[in-house]
């Protein structure tokens, strides 16, 4: 029993210890065997899915494969990702191990994604690659797509930065990204930069300033309302993003982009900045507005790009603010516009973070605290109705009321939930520019978040990047006029 215990400390320790996710993975790889969970991997058998209709599954598209029955093997795809891939996202089968979920899943995604490649070099009869592609197209319209969201947090928003590095070394980063408030200036710096450019960034984190809050003085806020200065973060945020707009950012590093920006009057409604809806509009623009919290930042008109280039007012007359205010996660706007089903959140903003921190939680501790926030939550939000209720007016009374309301009322979970380890020390930093060593520790702590999440990120959405990946490989043959 000691021994057993020892090593348990020792894999505890390791898991804190770990620098990087192959340390993390070692360590829980390990705890997994003290504590029997990798025996719970091995049995194919469970609650939340049909263990042998996964088997007969694998064994079929093997069949199809090596018998190549390409058609057969379509319909048969059809058919089993419609009947399994919902089981196949219970949360609880990430319960039972640090290391990931049952063999058998595994195995059954690895079959799905292999027989899914195979299918883009196969003798189709009378298919030719102009078919083969919109049928790729449109199976991964019906299985739909992942994108990552990143909500505001004022300066606790850098964690952001180490969850993107983290899921971009496991190649695991999305494509979509979203991003409100702090998240908007993180998701910019990153889907304005290439592969390539990206991986040098996190290699040289001093080429990212870090300076933008600058307090105006307190006879400049009292005149303006106003307490940081505006055209300091805009400086900040053209060097660290650049002044493309959303359709060149999205052209240079394949990224779609969305920014949220919450609208100043009641009768505007609140946006998503994307390459389809705003091509012309400068990031950095968007980003400045998505980040103009009211009473620290005044409101934010926002900019373009004419057809010569030269920089013009988008809708001009209208002024923007902080988008996590009335969109931190944009869900629908986001399955509107991409036909996104999937969602990944990086949360940090600090009025949630409490309320959050025990989510997925096992034991009694965890459980009331969840209830004790779910009940605070509730119970703001309903007050924040009858204010809004009691001041429908168009004045700043008003306003304020709709802004609040909004704000407690939203939904800010996702599929997967990634969010730092809370501590209250935090809050110190909410509204101050990060030192160096402040970045480097976000990012870690960013990157550590992430690494528990790791199996089941890459599980969930193993189909959309093999989707992706196969209409590359399509497209690809099509404009070389090369055949399978």
């Amino acid at each position: 029993m000691l021994s057993a215990r020892r090593k348990l400390r020792d894999v505890y320790a390791a898991l804190d210890a770990a620098e990087s996710y192959q340390d993390w993975l070692a360590a829980a790889t390990a705890h997994d065997e003290v504590t029997g969970a990798e025996a719970w991997r091995c049995e194919d058998e469970s609650t939340c899915y049909d263990a042998p209709a996964l088997r007969q599954a694998i064994l079929r598209m093997v069949k199809l494969r090596e018998d190549d029955e390409g058609m057969r093997l379509i319909a048969a795809l059809n058919e089993d990702l419609q009947r399994n891939l919902d089981d196949l996202c219970d949360p609880s089968l990430y319960d039972g191990a640090l290391a990931g979920s049952k063999l058998l899943v595994e195995r059954y995604l690895d079959e799905v994604g292999v027989a899914l490649s195979w299918l883009v070099d196969a003798d189709l009869p009378g298919v030719d690659d102009h078919m083969r592609l919109a049928r790729f197209e449109a199976a991964w319209r019906v299985y739909g797509r992942s994108a990552l969201l990143l909500s505001g947090g004022a300066t606790l928003g850098f964690h952001h930065l180490g969850v993107v590095k983290a899921l971009m070394k496991q190649g695991l980063l999305p494509d979509i990204l979203s991003g409100a408030s702090t998240g908007a200036m993180i998701a910019s710096g990153v889907c304005t930069r290439n592969d390539a450019e990206l991986a040098d960034m996190f290699a040289d984190t001093d080429q990212i300033r870090l300076d933008g809050l600058a307090p105006v003085g307190v006879l400049n806020a009292l005149r303006t309302g106003s307490w940081l200065d505006p055209d300091q973060l805009y400086a900040v945020l053209q060097n660290n993003i650049g002044d493309r707009s959303f359709a060149e950012a999205h052209a240079h590093s394949g990224r779609a982009l969305n920014i949220s920006v919450s609208p100043t009057r009641t009768r505007q409604k609140p946006r998503l900045l994307t390459h389809l809806t705003a091509p012309d509009v400068q990031v950095a623009s968007a980003a400045l507005a998505s980040s103009a919290l009211p009473g620290l930042f005044p409101p934010v008109e926002l900019a373009a790009k004419g057809p010569d280039g030269e920089v013009v007012r988008y809708i001009p007359g209208e002024r923007w603010v902080d988008g996590s205010l009335r969109g931190d996660l944009p869900k629908q706007r986001l399955a509107r516009l991409h036909n996104v089903n999937h969602f990944i959140v990086s949360q940090t903003n600090p009025h949630v973070l409490p309320f959050v921190r025990h989510h997925g939680r096992r034991g009694i501790r965890p459980a009331v605290a969840g209830l004790v926030g779910a009940t605070v939550r509730t119970q703001v939000a309903y007050g924040t109705e009858l204010a809004r209720r009691a001041t429908q007016t168009a004045g700043p009374v008003g306003i304020l009321a709709e802004q609040a309301h909004a704000l407690v009322s939203q939904d800010y979970r996702g599929d997967i939930d990634i969010h730092p380890q809370f501590h209250w020390a935090l809050y110190r930093k909410v509204v101050s520019n990060p030192t160096r060593e402040d970045l480097t520790s976000f990012i870690r702590e960013g990157e550590r978040s992430v690494w528990p999440r790791v199996a089941m990120i890459r599980d969930q959405t193993r189909v959309d990047r093999v989707f992706r990946d196969c209409v590359a490989r399509v497209k690809a043959r099509i404009s070389q006029g090369l055949k399978p």
